[in-house]
């Protein structure tokens, strides 16, 4: 069973041996570059297997000033890895099924959270909606990669 925490910046080391998966590097920043965020207003998260740091991910509570189709209190849910040692267990899946209850008791007071996945990672958008996440419509033409389908989460 997985569990997930905050990741205080002074740690971050606890995540760096995570790594990406053939092809992964199109749709996420590689562990070390994600660890670097100096924004104040992304809190990190790491992702617990029994006694292994399987994952990471970052929640943006600034997403919607630069992301014209978040509405103006919606938070960002970015850079979701699980390491590509540890894939093909189920990880993913079930990260993203205790992740709204996470987010529900880690930020009580904040119900809407926005994510992109790019268009060509079918498996992930489809992963996120089994999870709940729904397709707000429209396209996101800024990521690195190409477009990305935009996905909301209201906890409400």
């Amino acid at each position: 069973m997985i569990q997930i925490a905050d990741l205080p910046r002074d740690r971050v080391d606890e995540v760096l041996h995570l790594a990406l998966g053939p092809g992964q590097a199109d749709f996420v920043g590689t562990i070390g570059d994600m660890v670097k965020d100096p924004l104040p207003a992304r809190d990190f998260h790491v992702v617990w297997d029994a006694d292994q740091v399987v994952g990471f991910f970052k929640i943006d509570r600034d997403y919607a000033p630069t992301h014209a189709f978040a509405e103006v209190h919606g938070w960002g849910l970015r850079g979701l890895l699980i390491g590509a040692q540890y894939q093909g267990r189920g990880l993913g899946r079930a990260l993203l099924a205790a992740l709204p209850a996470y987010l529900s008791a880690r930020y009580p007071r904040q119900r809407l959270y926005y994510l992109t996945v790019n268009c060509r990672n079918a498996r992930a958008y489809d992963a996120y909606l089994a999870s709940g996440w729904t397709d707000a419509g429209g396209l996101y033409l800024k990521g690195r990669s190409g477009p990305q389908n935009i996905l909301r989460l209201d906890l409400s």
